[in-house]
């Protein structure tokens, strides 16, 4: 790495880590406010993007060069970025049974258009990596493909532990279950443990990457 371009990465990442602490503080602001209005959706939202801002903080420091000078390769660089939408789809989906779209049609919309995208978040990973690597029938080595599926087997059993969750929670503790009103809070509650089991899994997969590269 040339002396201008590590001048010019130091100036991003020093953006960046500015607007990481933004969004932290904006983030606590809004946590404030909700938890003394008694907003549900707003304390939530407000903690969603404390936890955003940390991830990027995060993210800035594993793509730092690793051993022998590697950078992030493709998956690695995708798993961030779908722990990114995850984290942004989270945020927006927990607000929905918390109130924030309570009696009014955007709550119908947002489910829609969250459900498209739970739906094919694993293509969007896919489709991300191809189009980084610039074309389209190369396959993924053998240590990338262990990596992944480790990744999708936590997703999925972090998936099963949460839906038996909600269902033993929904049996033996159904008040909050019988306040929400609306479908699409039903609807985004049940939405809200895949989107957040897809997340750890994506995790899980960039810091084995990130291992790899130590």
């Amino acid at each position: 790495m040339s002396m201008d371009k590590g001048m010019e990465h130091v100036g991003l990442s020093r953006a960046w880590m500015a607007a990481f602490a933004l969004l932290a503080t904006l983030g606590v602001a809004v946590a404030v406010i909700g938890a003394r209005e008694g907003r549900a959706h707003l304390l939530f939202g407000g903690s969603m993007f404390v936890v955003i801002a940390l991830t990027g903080v995060l993210y800035l420091s594993a793509r730092r060069p690793g051993r022998d000078d590697s950078l992030p390769s493709h998956a690695e660089t995708a798993a961030w970025s779908m722990i990114g939408m995850g984290l942004a789809a989270m945020m927006v989906l927990g607000g929905v049974p918390l109130g924030s779209t309570h009696g009014r049609m955007d709550g119908y919309l947002l489910f829609a258009t969250y459900a498209v995208l739970v739906a094919c978040y694993p293509g969007f990973r896919r489709r991300f990596v191809e189009e980084r690597r610039g074309y389209r029938e190369i396959t993924d080595d053998e240590r990338e493909r262990a990596i992944r599926a480790q990744g999708d087997y936590l997703s999925k059993r972090l998936l099963e532990l949460a839906m038996v969750a909600l269902a033993v929670a929904w049996v033996f503790w159904p008040a909050p279950f019988r306040a929400l009103g609306d479908p699409p809070q039903v609807a985004s509650l049940l939405l809200l443990p895949i989107m957040l089991a897809n997340v750890v899994g994506e995790s899980r997969v960039a810091w084995l990457h990130w291992r790899d590269r130590q």
